[in-house]
């Protein structure tokens, strides 16, 4: 995957999903330089430094990093 340079045009979402606890949740993740950004329309956004992680491995991390946030109240 080429990462985006600003100067560039914006970059294009890549769509994934996750199973967590039998229930299939959606997100969209960008790369922007060094950065990456998961976005669920429900649950927000969520950005991080890439590294050298795989682009769609920390994806799922993230996305399931918000949806352990956004349930967490509910637990509560």
């Amino acid at each position: 995957m080429t990462r985006h340079k600003s100067s560039e045009r914006p970059p294009s979402g890549h769509h994934f999903r996750i199973t967590l606890d039998g229930r299939e949740f959606e997100g969209t993740y960008t790369v922007n330089g060094p950065m990456l950004a998961v976005e669920s329309l429900l649950m927000g956004v969520k950005r991080r430094q890439l590294g050298d992680t795989h682009p769609e491995a920390l994806a799922r991390l993230l996305l399931a990093e918000l949806v352990y946030e956004h349930e967490a109240p509910r637990r509560a």
